[in-house]
């Protein structure tokens, strides 16, 4: 990485035109330039240190750009950018509110980011050799300091030695009672040793020698705890602590100290006693909020005297434009070019109203794939010449009707797959054979929830307080094209799918009627509690179109020949709980509404959409390489709380451990408690209370409850016999929903289907309508087929009450269904099918390998069998019929019919 001389700030006048500055002016402005900062990978490149001082660094300097002339030899990873920023400062913005205090405006040229396939092989080897060093960082404080080479020995014994000590050995002996005895032992007198240290004014060498070596041996955790034990015992024996870098008020007494201080009061000795900060040490963080809300004081209080339309700060940041660019070598053409054009981000600050705008737009944004013949094909391309993207999002806006607000829209955009662009990025992306990367660390986030118990008053105060969310998300329809072969051409069949248009609404309060306290009942406060979104998802489709078809305007119409996916419809609501605070109140709850699914399959289509996916030629397949060796971690010798897993908490509430009153008593264990969990035992007694359990058990809270329902599901498979399709067979389902809601402890799901149609057209039957195969006709009272499915969590304590000793349950319910066999029109569908749908490949069948089971595995299943209550249920079915019927029927006659009511069974397994 490299920059060239950046240029001095320069003073300008309003014109931006450097200039002298001038005292009385009330704006100062600033003109930073910012000149050829970029920075290369050379891959096998010369080596400068190998050569004298002045070469390697007049070599240095010749790889510098200046003043646009740009060195050769060099692979850049970002070429030379340019900037300038334009800063002005009013100094007088304590009163006068006309200009902001600090307006920034940054302009960047042009960005270009190149990587080609050398420059990715040598960053993975980069990474492979660190990953490498990580992994070996344990084992090198015994690495022997010989060569590989007629040293054997040495080195088998490093490893065997490096194996035994980092990973055997500490896991061995962190879990024997005489190394936990040892810990609690360097503990203590690590707290003895800190209390003497903080009730002395100067403690001795001995003491802070002391306390260093222990410090060596434990860890942070523990230092950090015993610390804090120490301080509050010195604190309740009420002796005065001494702490480093805090002045003591007595050694401010010099010898004549008495002739200012013979005066002073009885008063003003009891007032000089009280140390400075003493509240908050005694006041908790919920305390001192309480206090402050009760005074109506404000450690983030705004200043009244600024206006709330006053912009204390403004950043705008424009980009003409930016490129990323993927290729092979510099001899090979481009594999992907990504340009982003007028990208622009404006930040305003108004501190009088604590208000905050950011908004960011992209007028044009494109990507071109790898040339065929000289040509570049557009993978990615705007529909329309407005700006392409826009999000606008404020906290305390200047209407003042919405605490914050989020605006999100985007114009409508093309994509084409290319089957050669696609399958040669991922040529690129693969790393080498010999690197494995055997370590890839992700931060996980976790979120602590406090679950509190709320009256009807304080809710209804917390939906008035609470901040609103004005949510506008507008997304307009894109479409993918997939052609024939993987190229786009105009000579090309090709499937289009349609994503749709995305609209995302918050739903306003003030739509709502007005509600007081004590007016209004829970139900109806819990009905409001609630932040809700419309969703709305219109014209998705999918279309099937062939040479010489106009999809285009396919796209714009309702049904034509070439959809197989007639535009669809999706509305959906989704809300959110202010206050989780209620077992009928879900955190999340989502109702949503399909009208209508129509598909209409021909057989013409489906062939050539089969042919289609067919033809396009897939990325070569990964040659099996062998798994990376696993990384050994290592544990540290002292006992840490956070590295304690969960499994060993009931270890730790054993009587004879707790209850005991010996403390240097200690049994070894037989084995780590990190690799299994023991079976927790019945007799066992738990040092927290039994209230406490119970009331964390008993909260069965809703998390998340579910409503979804398609009205109808219709589809149509027709024969194609020039540009007309004759129906063969319709399916048509009505009234399909589920409802589903997930809580602590288990999930109950409901699923229902009101009717249900196999219908030939083709056929007619006696009354001139057309022959139905399945039906649901003649039952319009009940629901054809309701499911109800619920799963318990196994250590529910009301298991036995609540849910009758049942994991899971399984209910059916089939009303009245009537089958027609009708033999023309089956055959005739049988027959239309086989045609469509190609017949399977017959495949040799897997040879089976039976793999035997390891003692531990079969110690544990047999475990949790015994741990299990006989008169536990795993799974219980209910299934129930009302009514079938088949007919056996031809085109002239009936032959015979079979009816079956009132079939009831039932299953139950246990473990």
């Amino acid at each position: 990485m490299a920059l060239y001389s950046p240029s001095p700030e320069q003073t300008t006048d309003q014109n931006w035109v450097p200039c002298l500055h001038d005292e009385t002016e009330k704006l100062v402005r600033k003109l930073i330039r910012l000149d050829n900062l970029f920075a290369y990978w050379n891959v096998k490149s010369q080596m400068y240190y190998l050569n004298d001082y002045n070469e390697s660094l007049y070599n240095l300097k010749d790889g510098i750009v200046n003043e646009n002339i740009i060195p050769g030899g060099y692979d850049f990873v970002f070429r030379p950018i340019s900037a300038n920023a334009k800063l002005q400062m009013n100094r007088r913005s304590d009163f006068d509110f006309s200009d902001p205090k600090i307006n920034l405006d940054i302009e960047l040229h042009n960005i270009a980011i190149e990587l080609n396939k050398l420059q990715y092989f040598s960053i993975m080897e980069l990474l492979q050799s660190v990953d490498m060093m990580v992994q070996n960082l344990p084992y090198r404080k015994f690495k022997p300091d010989v060569p590989l080479h007629y040293h054997a020995k040495e080195w088998w014994a490093y490893a065997i030695h490096g194996i035994l000590e980092v990973n055997v050995c500490p896991s061995l002996r962190m879990w024997s009672w005489k190394h936990i005895s040892e810990h609690r032992q360097k503990v203590k007198q690590y707290k003895e040793l800190y209390k003497k240290k903080l009730t002395n004014k100067k403690p001795s060498v001995e003491i802070l020698t002391a306390l260093e070596e222990l410090e060596k041996t434990l860890d942070v955790f523990n230092i950090t705890i015993a610390r804090q034990q120490a301080e509050v015992e010195v604190k309740k024996a009420g002796y005065k602590i001494y702490k480093e870098g805090v002045k003591d008020p007595e050694d401010n007494k010099g010898w004549f100290g008495w002739l200012w201080t013979w005066s002073e009061s009885n008063t003003t000795k009891q007032q000089a006693d009280v140390k400075p900060g003493i509240l908050e040490e005694m006041l908790t963080p919920e305390e001192k909020t309480l206090l402050y809300e009760a005074i109506g004081y404000s450690e983030t209080a705004v200043d009244p005297t600024l206006p709330k339309t006053f912009e204390a700060m403004k950043l705008y940041v424009h980009l003409k434009s930016m490129s990323i660019v993927l290729r092979e070598n510099h001899q090979k053409p481009e594999l992907i070019d990504i340009v982003v054009e007028e990208f622009s981000t404006l930040i305003i600050q108004r501190p009088g109203a604590q208000a905050i705008k950011f908004e960011t737009k992209i007028d044009s944004f494109h990507i071109t794939g790898l040339p065929d013949n000289s040509k570049k094909p557009h993978l990615l391309s705007s529909l329309d010449d407005m700006s392409l993207f826009q999000i606008t999002f404020e906290i305390n806006p200047l209407d003042e009707t919405v605490a914050q607000r989020c605006i999100i829209e985007a114009e409508p955009l093309e994509i084409i797959y290319d089957a050669r662009t696609v399958n040669s990025i991922v040529e690129f992306f693969r790393p080498p054979k010999e690197v494995h990367l055997a370590q890839l660390t992700s931060a996980t986030l976790t979120k602590l929830e406090e679950f509190r118990d709320k009256t009807a008053t304080g809710l209804l105060y917390i939906i008035e307080t609470q901040k609103v969310l004005d949510l506008r998300i507008n997304l307009k329809a894109s479409y993918v094209i997939i052609p024939q072969d993987g190229i786009f051409s105009p000579t090309s069949n090709l499937l289009l799918l349609d994503l749709g248009h995305l609209k995302v609404t918050s739903k306003s309060r003030s739509e709502l009627p007005d509600m007081k306290q004590g007016g209004a009942n829970l139900e109806e406060i819990m009905h409001r509690a609630y932040d809700s979104f419309d969703v709305q998802l219109t014209s998705i489709q999918l279309l099937y179109s062939r040479v010489g078809d106009n999809w285009k305007e396919a796209r714009k119409l309702n049904v034509s020949t070439q959809h197989i996916l007639v535009p669809m419809h999706v509305n959906v609501e989704l809300s959110k709980a202010m206050v989780f605070m209620d077992i009928r109140m879900p955190k999340f709850k989502l109702s949503g509404q399909l009208p209508l699914v129509s598909l209409r399959i021909s057989d013409k289509k489906l062939q050539g959409i089969m042919k289609l996916v067919e033809s396009i030629p897939k990325p070569e397949p990964v040659t099996d390489a062998p798994a990376p060796i696993k990384s050994f971690q290592t544990q540290p010798s002292t006992l840490a709380m956070s590295q304690i897993s969960q499994k060993v908490i009931p270890l730790l509430e054993l009587p004879s451990i707790t209850d005991d009153d010996s403390e240097e008593e200690f049994f070894d264990a037989p084995c780590s408690p990190l690799e299994e969990s023991p079976p927790i035992l019945t007799g066992v007694k738990s040092t927290r209370p039994r209230k406490l359990q119970k009331q964390e058990y008993s909260r069965n809270l809703s998390q998340f409850k579910i409503r979804f329902e398609v009205a109808e599901v219709l589809i149509q498979f027709y024969h194609l016999v020039g540009d007309c399709e004759l129906p063969v067979v319709e399916i048509d389902v009505l009234g399909l929903g589920t409802e589903a809601e997930i809580r602590t402890f288990d999930l109950k799901a409901n699923a229902f289907l009101k009717e249900f149609c196999l219908k030939c057209p083709k056929y007619l039957d006696a009354n001139k309508k057309p022959v139905y195969l399945v039906t649901t006709l003649d039952n319009t009272i009940e629901d054809l087929l309701t499911l109800e499915y619920m799963k318990v969590e196994k250590n529910v304590l009301d298991l036995k009450s609540t849910y009758n000793n049942v994991l899971q349950l399984i209910k059916v319910n089939f009303s009245s269904l009537d089958i027609h066999l009708h033999t023309e029109a089956l055959l005739n569908t049988i027959n239309y099918l086989n045609n469509v749908f190609p017949q399977p490949m017959e495949k040799s069948a897997p040879v089976s390998v039976t793999e035997t089971e390891d003692k531990g595995d079969i110690i544990k299943k047999l475990g949790l069998k015994v741990s299990m209550n006989e008169d536990t249920i795993t799974l219980q079915i209910l299934a129930e019929l009302s009514c079938l019927r088949i007919f056996i029927q031809d085109q002239k006659r009936n032959i015979s019919e079979i009816k079956i009511e009132g079939l009831d069974s039932e299953m139950i397994m246990r473990l």
